[in-house]
């Protein structure tokens, strides 16, 4: 069976007694029909468990592919288990770059079969292991008012507030035990300028940034 996808162009004239064909191309696309598929033996795990997938790699009776490049994401708390790699029951050495497991396939014949397994360690890095810092809460800021040298606020006690200038100096300061702060302007400020401010507790990402116009 000819699975190709055939397609020919030609010219031809015509002459007093018959249609003659004087020039033609014939082109051929070969269709490509890989499909994968994959599975892993557990659904629950412990830190310092393996984890082994199966992957099925099928060319449905397509042409003949080379140069296949098969790649695997791990996640950021497993690493891939030394020596446990195998393609068709054949221990490979794949190529990890970025905790991306990759392997150069030569070739996969039309209707067959590449069976590909490995196994992965569940390290102590797992997403709820080290979860991320809880962002910093926003800042208040009191109305700004024309000519005003300081800008003032409440904040959580102890932590860092920032202020960006319209002249693009940066000034921290300490929220005191009572939740407020004041910073001093490097100069006066004056209707229509902007000013951005945001808070950062210990142990905390940076808050959300707040502009403020003075008025």
């Amino acid at each position: 069976m000819n699975n190709n996808i055939e397609n020919k162009a030609v010219i031809k004239i015509d002459t007093c007694d018959n249609q003659i064909e004087i020039a033609s191309i014939e082109l051929i696309t070969k269709p490509i029909k890989l499909q994968i598929e994959k599975k892993q033996d557990c659904d629950f795990v412990l830190i310092g468990d393996n984890i082994k997938y199966s992957i099925e790699i099928k060319n449905q009776c397509g042409t003949e592919v080379e140069d296949i490049i098969f790649e695997d994401k791990l996640d950021k708390c497993t690493r891939c288990t030394e020596g446990s790699f195998k393609v068709n029951g054949e221990t490979k050495k794949p190529e990890i770059i970025n905790n991306c497991l990759i392997y150069k396939i030569e070739r996969i014949k039309s209707c067959e079969t590449i069976c590909i397994v490995f196994e992965v360690c569940v390290t102590d890095d797992c997403c709820n292991c080290n979860p991320e810092p809880d962002k910093s809460a926003t800042p208040t800021v009191k109305q700004i008012e024309d000519n005003a040298n300081s800008v003032q606020g409440t904040g959580i006690p102890y932590a860092t507030v920032y202020v960006e200038f319209p002249n693009g100096n940066v000034i921290p300061g300490t929220v005191n035990n009572g939740s407020n702060w004041n910073i001093n302007a490097p100069q006066r400020l004056y209707k229509g300028q902007i000013v951005s401010v945001w808070q950062l507790e210990p142990g905390k990402e940076p808050s959300d940034i707040i502009s403020v116009i003075v008025v």
